[in-house]
């Protein structure tokens, strides 16, 4: 087949398997001399690594040479260099799944960068980014892997789309072009859902009660059938004044089970993103809506962590939050309060999926606000507070104000090692925490620190710092 090199662009992305074996190790000890027992001695594993021989990272990370060599370009290639970081185990025969994706192009010089992750389920095993040129612009060579082009309208996933809610979404995101996968509880037809023609627009529909492994099950099932899901978007929950257990079963735990199961392919476009349909109830305290405020915001919690750890890979969690909406769901509990239509919510939605979002977003009848939800540090004390609200960009000004230099500068020296970490997720964040900020990214951290104030931190600090906020603590 002919290849031309002008044909790549930025986001065409490759994957292929692999498994290891103890035979691959005994080879590739003959040639790097490694002969470690903890990778091939089960005694030793046993007394030092929980019973588990694993995979060297340098013979995990070799199928990085196929994906110069034989695709990204192929066969002309010169390889430049590479960074890589390990970040969990791998045991033998043990199935990895190789994403490698191109990240730039250099067109003058023909020079690929290229992002590559290897991970097992929604555990990533490592990350690497490397650099190759082609040697020619034009060549020959046979297929190795089928090359996906970057879609910026992969299948959206809603839930509870035959609500008022979930339905206004599904018809936004349909007039966009986007194709889709309705869950309801009720088999619909897409007409009773899309109020407009459809204009070749992928649409499949599920009928599956989430409250169920049944309807779980149902669901899990087509999402791996097509394999294709870009975005999730959670909208069905349970009626208000639900006992605790039926609102945490739908709005934490099928989000959860649905999530795990759409990761796997988000990992391999590297490109995912995850929302949560919440509301204002999160961060007030509104009576009889205190099952249903926990409810949302342990999902919350989930998507945040998931942000935090996935986020380096491009697949990002979102909470939306309105305020009452005008629907038959929330009408006994709102009144004649003045409410949102769903037609607004989607929209906002819709606006906020497809641009530079915060982790949350509320919207009220006349303003939107932005920020983060969680546990935050208040630079004012050295305690952690929960954050009952979020704080909104314009405010980001008046809170700078209260960092103190010590602070500013941290968050700068950190930025040095984590580049793709925002203000916020560093200040508020620490190991396992802020995207990217492992136990390897950790040591970086700390070694910057140290050259940056000229500190020298004990061991145990080494250890036991793992937060910005005890490292500053420490500083001050």
């Amino acid at each position: 087949m002919s290849i031309d090199f002008e044909k790549f662009a930025v986001g065409d992305v490759i994957n292929f398997e692999k498994e290891f074996t103890l035979t691959d190790f005994e080879n590739f000890s003959k040639i790097s001399g490694d002969f470690n027992p903890l990778h091939h001695n089960k005694e030793y594993a046993a007394l030092h690594n929980g019973n588990n021989n694993i995979v060297p990272l340098h013979l995990i990370i070799a199928p990085l040479s196929r994906v110069a060599g034989m695709n990204f370009p192929g066969t002309p290639s010169l390889y430049l260099s590479h960074s890589v970081r390990a970040i969990s185990q791998l045991r033998y025969e043990e199935k990895i799944t190789y994403s490698a994706k191109i990240l730039a192009i250099n067109s003058v010089k023909r020079v690929m960068t290229i992002k590559v992750i290897g991970f097992v389920g929604k555990k990533v095993i490592f990350d690497a980014e490397l650099k190759t040129r082609a040697l020619r612009s034009e060549w020959d060579q046979e297929i190795d892997c089928e090359i996906f082009q970057d879609s910026s309208k992969g299948r959206v996933l809603i839930t509870g789309s035959s609500g008022a809610i979930g339905s206004a979404i599904a018809n936004k995101f349909a007039r966009e072009g986007w194709p889709l996968l309705l869950q309801s509880r009720s088999k619909r037809d897409a007409s009773e859902i899309i109020s407009m023609d459809k204009n070749n627009i992928s649409i499949e529909l599920v009928k599956a009660d989430l409250s169920t492994k049944k309807g779980i099950d149902t669901l899990i099932k087509k999402i791996d059938l097509l394999g294709d899901i870009g975005t999730v978007i959670h909208t069905a929950s349970p009626p208000l004044n639900s006992p605790f257990k039926d609102l945490a079963e739908i709005n934490y735990t099928a989000l959860k089970t649905i999530t795990e199961a759409a990761v796997p392919d988000m990992l391999k476009k590297q490109k995912g993103k995850i929302a949560l349909i919440g509301s204002t109830a999160m961060m007030s305290m509104i009576d009889g809506l205190e099952d249903y405020a926990a409810s949302k915001s342990m999902a919350a919690s989930y998507l945040k962590r998931l942000d935090s750890g996935l986020g380096h890979y491009g697949i990002n969690g979102y909470v939306f939050a309105p305020d009452f909406v005008s629907t038959e769901y929330s009408e006994k509990i709102r009144g004649n309060s003045p409410s949102l239509l769903p037609e607004e919510v989607a929209s906002k939605l819709y606006k906020m999926l497809t641009s530079e979002s915060s982790f949350m977003t509320v919207q009220y009848l006349d303003s939107l606000m932005d920020g983060s939800y969680g546990f935050s540090h208040n630079s004012q004390s050295n305690d952690n507070l929960l954050l009952n609200s979020i704080y909104s960009k314009n405010d980001k000004d008046k809170i700078d104000q209260f960092i103190d230099d010590s602070e500013s500068k941290l968050v700068k020296c950190i930025q040095l090692i984590l580049p793709n970490a925002s203000y916020e997720q560093i200040r508020d964040g620490g190991m396992g925490i802020t995207p990217g900020w492992d136990s390897l990214a950790q040591i970086q951290v700390i070694l910057e620190v140290e050259k940056l104030f000229e500190h020298r931190f004990t061991s145990s600090d080494f250890e036991n710092l793992k937060t910005f906020n005890g490292i500053l603590k420490v500083l001050n």
